[in-house]
């Protein structure tokens, strides 16, 4: 059974939902660069495409939110009401389709976001998920930067690092997974304009790779027997017979083009995309893609992947 994240449909999601603080409102144009936001969002205009979003998640999975399994603890509302980041759940935890009752917390980089993996962790507890193990030292690793995939049973991770996750903490998850929960970690270093891997990747049904032009410079593969070998990561896919399609980067970066959520059974969710790229897609990968307003919420340098956790337990 196939059991990639481009596969298999969340049976939960983890969201934060920004109206549940106060950070967004507060957010002034003198803090952007400190946060990695683009431009200043309209607010009234971000809650009213957030809201969309939110509503169109819940047709297709049940929704959780930090607040609903937190409760307005001290620790929950300073990071609501300080990190306008903390709505990017996707990069405060990893989550396996093939292990859905364990998770690893991550480790972010950015001073601001330090205090979001314990605050997920304890909600992801609190749906009675175990974590496996815990970073540390000079080991960096965000979710963003993670992508579980299947490809010949092989379970792997495809993990982006050089601008927020580390090559330690790559090389970390490989010995902590394989051979238990991963068969291959395949790292990646990618163009370090795009914060995280899904801001300019994703692997989509039939073998297809959408990627941002120029997205990657090298990489390493760890196998089974935790065997390290350098990788060109687009012809290494290619020898796997993988198709790839790419497309422009500035429109990767303010628009999150490649930043798709995958909801099971080839349905996604997108922001703004192209009649002709969305076509291509459609047709190449035998997927369906719901377009949603999104041009405030890509103001925050985050898409509809950055904004969830999938919980497949």
């Amino acid at each position: 059974m196939d059991y990639s994240g481009f596969d298999t449909a969340p049976r939960r999601i983890l969201i934060h939902d920004p109206l549940d603080g106060e950070a967004l409102s507060a957010l002034r144009a003198e803090h952007l660069r400190q946060h990695n936001f683009l431009d200043l969002p309209t607010t009234e205009r971000f809650f009213t495409q957030y809201s969309s979003f939110r509503t169109e998640l819940a047709h297709q999975a049940e929704l959780q939110t930090l607040e609903m399994l937190l409760g307005r603890t001290p620790e929950y509302l300073r990071e609501a009401s300080t990190n306008p980041n903390l709505m990017f759940t996707r990069d405060s935890s990893i989550t396996l389709p093939w292990a859905p009752d364990l998770f690893v917390p991550a480790r972010l980089k950015l001073a601001g976001r330090a205090g979001e993996p314990s605050l997920v962790a304890r909600a992801l507890m609190e749906l009675g998920i175990s974590s496996i193990f815990e970073f540390g030292d000079d080991e960096y690793c965000e979710g963003g930067d993670v992508l579980p995939v299947m490809d010949a049973g092989r379970r792997i991770l495809l993990v982006g690092f050089g601008v927020r996750t580390t090559k330690v903490g790559a090389i970390r998850l490989a010995l902590e997974l394989i051979p238990t929960y991963a068969d291959w970690i395949i790292g990646l270093s990618h163009d370090p304009d795009l914060l995280h891997l899904d801001a300019g990747f994703t692997v989509l049904p039939n073998r297809v790779i959408f990627a941002a032009s120029g997205m990657f410079h090298a990489g390493f593969l760890i196998d089974e027997c935790r065997r390290l070998n350098r990788i060109d990561p687009i012809a290494f896919a290619k020898e796997l017979g993988f198709t790839v399609l790419t497309c422009d980067k500035i429109g990767v970066i303010r628009n999150e083009r490649c930043n798709m959520l995958p909801l099971g059974r080839g349905r996604y969710v997108a922001f703004s995309m192209p009649a002709a790229v969305r076509a291509e897609l459609e047709e190449k990968a035998g997927i369906a893609i719901t377009i949603l307003d999104g041009d405030e919420i890509s103001k925050a340098s985050g898409g509809v992947n950055c904004l969830t956790r999938p919980i497949y337990q």
